[in-house]
């Protein structure tokens, strides 16, 4: 009887600590989902001068709208602490912003949103979903479509690295029909900075300069460019940055009527030291590169902006476990920067 006895209260207490861990369990996640707060690095600019931003309060994602000059200030929409808002993207005119959706939990088996928010009324509206990872998103020039980014798998291609979307092809997605379209057929192990054209017949993307590569290991050794894809002939894409270059390319922007890209590389590769990322200038037709910024940090996300501005972000704890996200701006020559401070930014 004692032994018996001794045995239901070894269970009960096995049971009761299984309970215990099990809510701390929760509750550690719960926390853990609240803790993301302050900027992302995702906003853009409108033609109008209006700049939407991505905003994380006790991990709830919030877009918001500012525009000192029409007296702007307001929170668009938020969703629930167990999902992300991923590059909000205006229409040219100014009064349509769509964004991409998707689980904070990520595993095997993705699914991304996109959303459509109309600024005048104030209305969000769902566009499609998709069983993968969309990443970028933008307006046609027309706004009659959807130019995006998806990847197919999630998976790390290496022991040490964690997992990340792979397999990037370009997609569009029509208004008048609601159907979605697949243009390239590259399967690319990365794929970013989505730019559309501003004649709408072709798109420029970063990826890897890695036709010759044959095995996920190859890719590692080559170098991220910049290219062109022709929507009517996607296969013939080309390298429209400095194919000599020797450092990587990632974010970049296309100036309007130039042939000219602004574009994120780092600055001090053979130092030793950690990685300093700065904006550079590149002109093809003359084939100079200019460095804009020396700021000694995390610099990314360049946007043109009204009146020939460039925008652009800064992760002051770049490295470190949270993000400290700061928006500034400064003109085409890389001068005048300073910083521009934003409603909720903290």
């Amino acid at each position: 009887m004692k032994r018996r006895k001794w045995l239901w209260i070894f269970v009960t207490i096995v049971i009761i600590l299984t309970l215990a861990l099990i809510v701390i369990g929760l509750l550690f996640g719960k926390d853990e989902k609240e803790k993301q707060n302050g900027l992302s690095g995702d906003f853009d600019i409108s033609k109008q001068g209006t700049i939407a931003y991505v905003h994380y309060l006790q991990g709830k994602p919030e877009i918001h709208l500012y525009n000192p000059e029409q007296s702007l200030k307001m929170k668009a929409l938020e969703l629930e602490n167990d999902q992300i808002i991923v590059d909000p993207s205006f229409s040219n005119d100014g009064s349509t912003l769509v964004y991409i959706a998707a689980n904070k939990d990520s595993d095997e088996k993705l699914a991304s949103t996109v959303y459509q928010y109309d600024l005048e009324k104030k209305e969000v509206k769902e566009l499609f979903s998709v069983q993968s990872a969309i990443t970028e998103i933008e307006f046609s020039p027309t706004g009659t479509s959807l130019f995006y980014l998806q990847a197919e798998v999630f998976k790390n291609y290496s022991p040490i690295a964690s997992k990340r979307p792979h397999d990037f092809d370009l997609h569009e997605y029509r208004f008048a029909d609601k159907k979605q379209m697949k243009h390239t057929n590259l399967k690319k192990y990365s794929m970013e900075s989505l730019t559309i054209a501003q004649d709408g017949k072709s798109v420029f993307v970063q990826m890897p300069d890695d036709e010759d590569v044959n095995t996920a290991e190859g890719s590692f050794e080559s170098f991220q460019r910049i290219f062109q894809i022709p929507l009517d002939q996607p296969t013939n894409l080309k390298v429209v940055s400095n194919p000599e270059r020797k450092n990587d390319i990632y974010d970049f922007t296309v100036v309007p009527n130039k042939n000219e890209f602004i574009f994120q590389s780092v600055s001090n590769p053979d130092t030793g030291e950690t990685f300093q990322y700065e904006l550079y200038t590149y002109n093809a037709e003359t084939k100079e590169e200019k460095q804009l910024t020396n700021l000694k940090e995390y610099t990314e996300g360049p946007e043109i902006a009204p009146g020939n501005k460039i925008y652009f972000m800064v992760d002051k704890r770049f490295g470190q476990r949270n993000s400290d996200y700061h928006l500034y701006q400064m003109n085409l020559d890389g001068t005048n920067i300073t910083e521009i401070p934003l409603p909720n930014d903290k």
